[in-house]
């Protein structure tokens, strides 16, 4: 099959590359990367994703999955960049067995053939189905999705064999700097993993919930070592409020009462131009919502 005209010479562009006049290194990447602009992706309000549950708004969430609403979230390419290489580093380190052995359980999954493969730590053998090399096994993050008694879903890094049938979980974080002290919304994001995942019951082990683990990986060089791991212990005063959001939003959504407005969004009338209502999906219904007086929504089964 022919691809190339008779004139085109091996080597040579056959006309002129527009690419060619831009010597800015900066402008170049706009024109030799795919969505350099960013990113937009549409987010809906189904179950309170644990991971975002320490900013969440229980009357956005409840107003959001009541009239079936959407929204799109634009991230800027800085971001998205930051994003995917601590994904990447994410997989590598689970999938790499020089960082946690034989100490990381979990299912496994062929990335050849797809076959979900046993549960345990990392396979050694051929896949049962494809007969792939065990280093084509990727590790499966234990995902749980609940819809009582709290409606929420999560998504665990890690299951860790610390003790002989004592398995605690692990949540990685990548950061570019040393941390002192573990991000509030993390350790949120954490403590909620491990209080809500015992509603369900669809792992064949039991989970130690005394305590788990945030893991830093710093990107920067340290002679010291890249991870700093902080132990977070479940106490009561973590967790109640963390209960009594996911409860507000459960709740609401059976009995469709929406829960107070902000007092945030009510001092700057619901602007989304600065304040909590910047980072609402949907603060023009919200503040429709407001100004009508409604408390509850009509409708339902």
């Amino acid at each position: 099959m022919k691809f190339l005209s008779d004139n085109h010479i091996e080597g040579m562009p056959s006309q002129e590359v527009v690419i060619d006049s831009i010597t800015d290194p900066t402008k170049l990447p706009h024109h030799l990367l795919d969505n350099y602009g960013g990113r937009r992706q549409e987010r809906r309000y189904q179950n309170l994703r644990l991971s975002e549950i320490d900013g969440a708004c229980p009357r956005e969430w409840v107003l959001g999955h009541l009239l079936n609403l959407s929204y799109w979230q634009s991230t800027p390419i800085a971001n998205v960049w930051q994003m995917n290489m601590g994904s990447i580093l994410h997989w590598y380190i689970q999938n790499d067995p020089a960082f946690f052995g034989d100490r990381l359980v979990g299912y496994w999954r062929c990335m050849a053939c797809g076959h979900e493969r046993r549960f345990g730590v990392r396979p050694k053998e051929p896949c049962e189905k494809c007969h792939a090399h065990p280093r084509v096994t990727e590790y499966k993050e234990y995902m749980f999705r609940l819809s009582s008694p709290y409606r929420v879903v999560g998504k665990i890094d890690l299951i860790l064999r610390v003790a002989p049938r004592v398995y605690r979980y692990g949540e990685i974080k990548t950061c570019s700097r040393d941390v002192v002290n573990p991000d509030g919304s993390h350790v949120a994001q954490a403590a909620s993993y491990n209080y809500f995942s015992r509603y369900d019951s669809s792992l064949p082990i039991t989970i130690d919930r005394s305590s788990c683990y945030i893991f830093y990986f710093n990107k920067k060089f340290d002679f010291k070592g890249p991870t700093k791991v902080f132990t977070i212990k479940p106490t009561e005063r973590l967790i109640n409020p963390l209960k009594t959001k996911a409860g507000m939003i459960t709740e609401g959504i059976r009995d469709r009462v929406l829960p107070n407005a902000l007092t945030a969004c009510i001092n700057t009338n619901f602007s989304d131009k600065s304040g909590r209502a910047k980072s609402c999906g949907i603060s023009k219904e919200c503040k429709k919502q407001f100004d009508m007086g409604v408390s509850q929504l009509d409708g339902g089964p």
